[in-house]
């Protein structure tokens, strides 16, 4: 893994635990169970824009966000890059490799400066072990992301570009989106070149379709935020497969 380490110190270890506690893996653990992880991980900073691990590489560890996001994707055949699923905190990612023993599925690069918390894969499958209860949410975590992945690759097979740009918005807004009044406004960064990736579309393709969106009063964007101003407009453009918001 291509990342600097620091060395530990109390309170890098307290957010660390923190971490570890709202983890969407670890944190049904007791207080007692989340003690006894701290000490057999180490932090990690990641600078922004840093690749963290490639597909194809060993899998020896997997990771929790302590702060910051973690961008997973994968270039396809003809070149053109695919965004899986952005990782921020408190999330897991590397289990796949992890669990199995392979190699990395994916790649995963830092959109901006990381902590990430770190466990060696052995000292993963013992902690698993013994804690059954994670292992079963760890694995409906990976449940879930093959879901996803599945529903790409069906959208980039049977959806045209209006119904993708649409359902990348909707899937978009109903993580990171604030829904007030029906109008749901994004405000995580993502640029149109993240969009396209996520979309499975180019860059260029992704910004003629935003601009007849706004142009039909269907969405505005200002300084990067996002702003569906009409989710019922987009989800019947996204039809029949198209995500509710809310």
């Amino acid at each position: 893994m291509s990342t600097s380490s620091k060395a530990e110190k109390p309170d890098r270890m307290a957010l660390a635990r923190d971490a570890l506690a709202d983890s969407d893996v670890f944190g049904s653990l007791y207080d007692e169970d989340i003690e006894k992880l701290v000490p057999l991980g180490r932090l990690v900073h990641v600078p922004a824009g840093r690749m963290i691990f490639q597909k194809g590489d060993r899998a020896d560890c997997l990771m929790i966000v302590v702060s910051g996001r973690i961008r997973i994707g994968t270039v396809g055949l003809d070149g053109r890059e695919v965004m899986l699923n952005l990782v921020e905190n408190g999330e897991v990612f590397g289990e796949i490799g992890v669990l199995d023993g392979k190699h990395r599925s994916a790649d995963a690069a830092a959109l901006s400066d990381c902590e990430l918390f770190v466990l060696d894969r052995a000292r993963v499958m013992e902690f698993l072990e013994g804690h059954p209860h994670t292992a079963i949410r760890l694995i409906g975590i990976l449940c879930e992301r093959l879901r996803h992945s599945t529903e790409l690759i069906e959208d980039t097979m049977l959806l045209g570009m209006e119904q993708r740009v649409a359902k990348t918005l909707l899937r978009i807004g109903r993580r990171y989106g604030i829904e007030r009044n029906g109008v749901v406004r994004i405000e995580n960064g993502l640029s149109q070149r993240d969009l396209g990736s996520f979309a499975g579309l180019a860059r260029e393709n992704v910004n003629r379709q935003m601009r007849s969106f706004k142009e039909r009063g269907l969405i505005e964007v200002d300084h990067g935020v996002i702003i569906l101003k009409n989710v019922r407009a987009l989800q019947a453009i996204a039809a029949p497969t198209g995500d509710r918001v809310g």
